[in-house]
């Protein structure tokens, strides 16, 4: 059987379905790697992962805020905030003014340098990824991305489960194809974000830390 790659952009011979299904498995594998570096960079879950980056994302988030952004049930959420809380990568912040029931979440020293390498997991396995592209053809896949991007991402919350993995800093908000598929809803932030603890040449958790912790917190 002879293999063609269809580099010459001829796909008269193939189902409709094709590109569709290429598609999903592409995202389906690139998700998955993604899942992998960052659970392995951490020694954390997933979903501890995805915690950690969108506390990390939005400070001082409320508990409500928060279940919404990750998708998750009260209760489930609550019971990961207490694991990450004793593992001294989270921290709630009670309320001190007229609603003093509020709880607010943040990261610790500990959960920024967390933040940082899960952040820059991601950033290797994306940048491999896009490795055999030229700059050309990284601008015309950012332009169907930004095409397609409202067909996969609802507008509220769901903006924000999409990206509970981004790194803001690569990501301009004014920019961002998951803010700009529904503009009505976005508002600029006063200053772009910045993260406290910057990516410092491949930096690691210690293997015996990652190792203790690996897949403490359940998903």
């Amino acid at each position: 059987m002879v293999m063609n790659n269809f580099s010459n952009g001829d796909f008269s011979r193939l189902p409709d379905t094709f590109v569709g299904n290429i598609i999903g498995a592409f995202s389906r594998a690139l998700s998955d790697k993604m899942d992998r570096a960052v659970r392995e960079a951490a020694g954390l879950s997933n979903s501890a992962c995805c915690a950690i980056v969108t506390v990390g994302s939005e400070p001082n988030s409320c508990i409500e805020t928060l279940r919404r952004m990750l998708s998750l049930e009260h209760s489930s959420l609550v019971r990961l905030i207490d694991r990450m809380e004793k593992q001294g990568l989270l921290q709630r912040i009670r309320g001190t003014g007229k609603d003093l029931r509020e709880v607010k979440v943040s990261l610790t020293d500990r959960g920024e340098t967390y933040f940082t390498i899960i952040l820059e997991a991601r950033r290797n396995v994306l940048a491999k990824t896009l490795e055999p592209l030229t700059h050309e053809e990284r601008k015309l896949l950012s332009s169907i991305i930004f095409k397609l991007m409202p067909s996969v991402v609802d507008g509220g919350y769901d903006q924000h489960y999409v990206c509970r993995l981004c790194d803001l800093e690569s990501c301009p908000q004014e920019s961002c194809p998951v803010n700009l598929a529904y503009p009505d809803l976005f508002e600029l932030p006063e200053k772009p974000f910045k993260r406290k603890q910057q990516c410092n040449g491949g930096q690691r958790l210690e293997s015996d830390e990652a190792k203790k912790n690996s897949y403490s917190i359940a998903n």
